[in-house]
């Protein structure tokens, strides 16, 4: 109930009161009686003490204008950030803010074995020749563009300084040499050797459409890529569905009488909150585990499900024998900023090229 006291000089409530009380007599019976009783000694205190400033800027119900305030506050946030996640998310690259050369390593290289020197001319160029795609994906944010960006750009020594990227929606292309210049012949020096490498977006409402790329006809290995300084939760769940247990991957695979070669790339080993491979593996493996229990059960309940990983009762997953018919993972942790040392960009370039670890 509202005092007098409270009503406007006229002995009306000005629309917006009318608005907030109604407000908090609606929400009052589902609101728990610690949450009432905070409201009013809020409102009795402030009335008390501060009648000027509870009348004149929060019409006479402190405790509503407060809380009407700070969701409004929330509701504005999260258009912000909708309206931020809209404009990157229709960014035709996620390297769309990169300029010149770096933009060019990106979205055009040159995989003739020879250097571009027009980065304009580059652009018009026909899309170079390759021979093999090679597919690198993970949960969003786990540095699939940076690595992409490293692998493109070979350097003297093994350092490499990857751009500031942004969350995409659309898959960026890029092409890398299989024979570098140091050890090739004359003959290959003039031939087209070319991997493509397809960096898949992470937003899980693309998880599905990864399939179409991982058929045998469409790569010819997987780079996976988590992130060392975060819980592997997100990542695990696109390698599991995505790849070890899908149905149309799996089949495909056994159909050509191939096997799935991955890399797990554990990224950021420069960060201090990062975890080694080893430990990284440790928490892949339970992720994996748990995954197979929750499926399993759903498969028994419901009868539909994945093809869940045949595992022997009792056992836990074993990560360097998944089973047969099934792909082989191979673990390598990179680290983009650590210099003088080896940042796992060595080991990662040869399995892109060959298949092969160093």
């Amino acid at each position: 109930m509202t005092n007098p006291q409270h009503a406007d000089a006229t002995g009306e409530d000005d629309p917006t009161q009318i608005v907030l009380r109604s407000v908090r007599l609606s929400a009052a019976p589902y609101l728990p009686p610690p949450v009432l009783n905070a409201i009013h000694i809020t409102d009795s205190y402030l009335h008390v003490n501060h009648a000027s400033f509870s009348s004149t800027y929060c019409h006479s119900e402190p405790s509503v204008s407060m809380l009407s305030a700070l969701f409004s506050a929330y509701v504005v946030l999260r258009l912000i950030q909708g309206l931020q996640f809209w404009w990157t998310s229709t960014t035709k690259r996620s390297t769309a803010h990169l300029s010149g050369e770096e933009d060019a390593v990106l979205s055009g290289l040159s995989q003739n074995n020879k250097k571009r020197t027009d980065n304009k001319s580059a652009q018009d160029d026909d899309m170079p020749s390759f021979d093999e795609t090679v597919v690198l994906c993970g949960a969003s944010g786990a540095g699939k563009t940076a690595l992409l960006h490293c692998l493109c750009t070979e350097t003297d020594g093994d350092s490499c300084q990857p751009p500031m990227t942004t969350t995409s929606l659309v898959a960026n292309v890029a092409y890398m040499n299989v024979t570098s210049s140091d050890n090739a012949d004359e003959e290959t020096k003039h031939e087209t050797e070319a991997v493509r490498l397809v960096d898949y977006p992470g937003h899980p409402s693309l998880s599905t459409k990864l399939t179409s790329l991982l058929l045998p006809d469409q790569t010819a290995r997987v780079v996976f890529i988590v992130d060392a300084t975060k819980p592997v939760t997100d990542g695990v769940a696109i390698l599991y569905k995505s790849i070890l247990t899908n149905n149309q991957v799996r089949k495909a695979w056994k159909a050509s009488g191939k096997t799935l070669s991955i890399l797990i790339v554990c990224t950021k080993e420069d960060d201090k909150k990062a975890k080694n491979h080893k430990r990284m593996k440790i928490q892949i493996r339970n992720e994996l585990d748990r995954l197979r229990k929750v499926d399993s059960a759903m498969e028994d309940v419901t009868g539909n499900g994945s093809t869940p990983m045949s595992i022997a009762k009792g056992k836990t997953i074993d990560l360097d024998d998944l089973g047969p018919d099934m792909p082989v993972l191979h673990f390598v942790e990179t680290g983009l900023g650590i210099q003088g040392g080896d940042n796992g960009l060595k080991a990662v370039r040869e399995f892109v090229r060959t298949g092969d670890l160093i």
